[in-house]
């Protein structure tokens, strides 16, 4: 790798720390100089302003995971194949770029007005990717009918939550992670011969999907508390 490209990540990790730490807005470009014992006009050698270091901190990552996404889930398979496929990419992803993640999702409003719209980009065509696997799999009966925006918040949901609790020192690795949150939501899409009109209490199919929804969420939130203890 070019010397100026091994200093350009250099930077780019230096920055991620310090705004992790402290926040975006916080932290000064004299400091993200410091952390890597450059003057602050050196630094103009790698990045042209602060806007350009937040596009390289943030979107360089944003560009590989969506080409990765379209690489992925274009493989052939089954639909709860490709729904597997589709969810442990998301995790592995999240997991590899925690902090970037983490900043992404806490401080949206601090980044630049082009990061921003990457970052919005990228998670529109993460939810049109793992809508159009749910909406195939509801066509060649596979997965049984429902609300499939409420399906695509509550799996997208599931895996975005990481970012508050995970931990690379904690006893699950991140497909297994995925392999669990997966079964869960396989489980409750999985085609039925005789599938009832009403659930359980009398509760129809679209009243079923918010209850698991907000039951995806509250055992998400659970495993962060255990998780912490």
């Amino acid at each position: 790798m070019p010397k100026g490209a091994v200093m350009q990540e250099e930077l780019t990790k230096a920055a991620t720390r310090l705004f992790q730490a402290r926040g975006i807005r916080a932290v000064t470009l004299q400091e993200i100089a410091d952390e890597v014992g450059l003057t602050k006009a050196a630094l103009y050698h790698y990045f042209t302003n602060r806007d350009d270091l937040l596009r390289h901190v943030f979107g360089d990552w944003l560009k590989r995971d969506i080409e990765k996404l379209d690489a992925v889930t274009s493989a052939p398979g089954t639909t709860r194949e490709r729904l597997r496929l589709y969810v442990r990419h998301h995790i592995s992803c999240l997991t590899e770029n925690i902090e970037l993640y983490g900043l992404s999702f806490s401080a949206e409003s601090e980044l630049p007005d082009e990061v921003r719209a990457e970052f919005r980009k990228f998670k529109r065509e993460s939810d049109l990717v793992v809508q159009e696997i749910i909406r195939e799999g509801m066509r060649n009966g596979e997965f049984v009918s429902s609300d499939e925006n409420i399906t695509v918040f509550a799996i997208d949901g599931m895996c975005n939550w990481l970012w508050k609790w995970y931990r690379s020192s904690g006893s699950l690795s991140p497909d297994e992670i995925a392999d669990r949150f997966t079964d869960l939501v396989l489980y409750g899409l999985a085609s039925r011969d005789e599938e009832p009109v009403e659930g359980p209490g009398g509760r129809t199919r679209e009243e079923l999907i918010r209850y698991h929804s907000r039951a995806i969420r509250f055992h998400s939130e659970r495993i962060e508390a255990l998780a912490a203890e």
